[in-house]
Parts: structure tokens; sequence; C-alpha cells
């Protein structure tokens, strides 16, 4: 490995850190951010939610194809993976919602409080078509930044010890989300490590996080009741 390779890599993964956040945080302020509960009796021709998370989207997806393509790394999405390692991937997606209630839940136990039923949180989008394919593509570019650029070059490439490897890359995607709140954090933390355990387990191979990743969004925007904020 030569100099200039490693520190394109470091490079790669500073700038790539924390897209969502920045994403996020601007997005607050030009659209609106998430629906708040509220509608205005003006018609409006775009809803600030919607165009949030389109624009989200195809922000965090140029950032991630931007990294794949200057990361010093080959994309091999046609290795051999047994099909039980999708079928894994599924089922994770389809229970992550549970696995990040029942953390929360357990997080404010410790402080003697109680979790409300499990529900789509007030900033996300509502569950339209498009905002469903965004969160798809969302979901999507994520997996390429995280587990198949970030992990990826942190084990692979600069040699870190793989459970060190995977821990950074979980609480950084985490962090991403920092954006719907400290508590929000701590779930993400956790499926992210559950995603980067799939990668890892699956033949590194990114497209079997990728599809837990997007049936957890998916499941969470069309089947997830939205939660009601008061007036």
């Amino acid at each position: 490995m030569t100099t200039r390779t490693l520190c394109l890599s470091v490079l790669i993964l500073l700038c790539t850190a924390f897209p969502a956040q920045a994403f996020r945080l601007t997005l607050a302020g030009v659209v609106g951010g998430g629906s708040t509960g509220t509608r205005s009796s003006a018609p409006r021709r775009l809803d600030p939610a919607v165009t949030g998370q389109v624009a989200f989207a195809v922000a965090l997806i140029a950032v991630a194809a931007l990294a794949a393509t200057l990361a010093p790394m080959e994309w091999d999405l046609t290795s051999s993976v047994d099909w039980y390692w999708y079928a894994a991937a599924a089922a994770f997606g389809f229970l992550a919602p549970v696995l990040e209630w029942a953390v929360g839940a357990a997080v404010l136990a410790i402080r003697h409080r109680r979790l409300a039923g499990i529900a789509l949180h007030r900033l996300a989008g509502g569950g339209s078509a498009l905002v469903v394919l965004a969160a798809v593509g969302a979901a999507a570019a994520e997996e390429v930044l995280f587990r198949g650029v970030g992990l990826h070059l942190l084990e692979g490439v600069l040699g870190w010890p793989a459970a060190a490897a995977l821990a950074i890359t979980a609480v950084v995607y985490g962090l991403n989300h920092l954006y719907f709140g400290a508590m929000t954090v701590v779930q993400k933390t956790v499926t992210g490590v559950g995603f980067g355990l799939l990668y890892l387990l699956g033949g590194h191979n990114v497209l079997v996080p990728l599809v837990a990743h997007v049936v957890q969004n998916v499941v969470v925007l069309t089947l997830l009741p939205r939660r009601k904020v008061a007036s």
C-alpha cells in the first residue's frame, strides 16, 4: 500500500463521515425538515416533508456514488453469497424497528420512564410512494457509505480489527441520525452493528446489509402508525 493510497482512504472516510447529519440540518432550514404534524389551511404545491426527504436522498446518493468511485477498492457485487444471508437480511430488516423500540424502552427503563408504543418518528416523512422511494435510495446510499466504503476501508485497507471497524462505523452511522434526537442515535447504533455483521458475515458483499436496510425503511414508512403530535 502506498502512502498516497492510505491518505486517500483516510480522506474519503473523513469526508463521508457525517453526510446525512449535514444534509438533514441544511434541509431543515431550507424546506422545514420533516412534517411537524400540523397542516396549513393554505394550499401548497410542494409538501416540505416530501421535498426534504427526496432532496436528502438525492444528496446522499451523490455522496455515496462519489465515495464509491474514489475509494481505493474493487466492487464485487456478483460474489457468491448463499441465499440464506439475503433471507436473514430481510428478516433482520423486518424486525429492526422492533429491536430499536426495545433498545429505546431499555434505555428509558434505566431512567424509570416508559416508552410509548412503536410508531413512526414525527420528523420522518409520510408513507407516500415518493417518500418510500426516497427512503429506499437513502438506505442504499447509507450502506454504500458506511459498510461498502467505511467498514471496508477500516478493515480491509487500513487493517483495523473487524470488531473495531464494526464498532466505529456503527457509532458514526448512529450519529448521522442525531437530527432525530439522542435516543435515535443509540437505536441506530445498535442496528448499525447488525448491518455491519451482515456485511462481514455475508461475504463482504454490500448487497446483503443493503437488503436489510431497504426492508427496514419500507416497513417503517408503510406499516408503522404515525406518531401524533399534540397541538
